[in-house]
């Protein structure tokens, strides 16, 4: 055979056998016992993926894998999609490196944050979806080194800056890392619909979303969202104390019984029926709608309201205090009248 033949055949012969190593080398499963979650933060380059896989020991030959994802970023531009990717024994590497390129069967948790929840529920929520300590949790949402971290300007705590809605978080992804993602929206919604009329009005963020808080914790029925806020607002405008409820149990820790009169006494700054104006921050996550409230409250001189007693959860006004002692009366015989009597601290 003449030199000239063999050379084109025996590189035929060394291609077909490097792509059958290959081949090979891609449908190879990962290295790993059991099955382990691999989470890719946000922004993740994928020398750091590999570096973390080779840690684990979860991949073979890592530096091929290496040289094959420079030359696709450099090719194709294609980075790690953020999420939790799972490893298991019969996961094969093309499968897995698929996966996290195009972001495919990510292992997804869903958390949902409703409208008036208190830190302590949404302490116990983040942690059951997120498999972390409920108390660890509650210590990130209360203290203010993540709201210094995150650029929330005048927060206190990330109280009130976690929006209601569906989240959608990855298994074993960190909880600062999902409170980022919550907050992150928070101002885009933010910025989106409400930052230019706060602006407008001279309000900060801060103390709309305070009173917004506190709406949402008197508000039952939503036809009063804006009614309840105008009240609110009637009161601060004369200077008059708040003396909201919701602000009370904020105080005392939200316990499960009904106020009573020595609760309405307690020395704390969130009490606002010693304190005139608003307390120093939100007690709960206040929806959009009582958002909206706030910087649209209804126009008129009520000034007082209390419980209607009856099953459609709406108020009784008043624009006069002999008004409301009036309607306090009247939802104290209706409660009478059903069996539930309970104390009610006028307003």
């Amino acid at each position: 055979m003449s030199a000239s033949k063999f050379v084109p055949r025996a590189l035929g012969i060394a291609v077909i056998t490097t792509a059958a190593a290959l081949g090979l080398l891609l449908q190879s499963p990962l290295t790993v016992e059991k099955r382990e979650v691999l989470f890719v933060a946000e922004g993740t380059a994928m020398r750091d993926v590999l570096d973390t896989l080779e840690k684990r020991s979860a991949i073979r030959t890592p530096w091929f894998w290496r040289l094959l994802a420079r030359a696709e970023a450099h090719l194709f531009g294609i980075g790690p999609k953020m999420g939790s990717y799972e490893l298991t024994p019969t996961t094969s590497h093309l499968e897995l490196f698929a996966n996290i390129l195009r972001g495919w069967n990510r292992q997804v948790r869903r958390l949902t944050i409703y409208e008036g929840e208190t830190i302590f529920h949404l302490a116990g929520a983040i942690a059951r979806t997120l498999d972390d300590d409920s108390v660890r949790v509650l210590r990130l949402l209360i203290e203010d080194s993540l709201a210094r971290r995150f650029n929330i300007a005048q927060a206190r705590s990330l109280e009130g800056f976690l929006l209601p809605a569906t989240y959608y978080f990855f298994e074993c992804e960190p909880v600062e890392h999902a409170l980022r993602r919550i907050v992150r929206n928070f101002d885009n919604v933010w910025n989106s619909r409400f930052a230019t009329i706060a602006a407008a009005r001279g309000l900060s963020r801060n103390d709309v979303l305070t009173l917004a808080s506190i709406v949402e914790g008197e508000v039952v029925n939503p036809s009063e969202y804006r009614r309840i806020a105008g009240v609110y607002w009637n009161r601060l405008k004369r200077g008059m104390k708040l003396q909201a409820d919701p602000t009370v149990q904020y105080a005392l820790g939200f316990p499960p019984r009904r106020l009573t009169y020595r609760d309405y006494r307690i020395e704390h700054p969130y009490n606002t029926y010693l304190i005139v104006g608003l307390p120093p921050g939100p007690i709960k996550a206040a929806s959009v709608r009582a958002i909206e409230a706030v910087l649209d409250p209804e126009q008129h001189d009520y000034l007082y309201f209390c419980g209607s007693g009856d099953s459609t959860g709406t108020h009784r006004f008043a624009r006069t205090y002999r008004e409301h002692v009036e309607n306090v009366r009247r939802y104290h015989a209706v409660l009478r009248q059903q069996g539930r009597w309970l104390s009610l601290t006028q307003r």
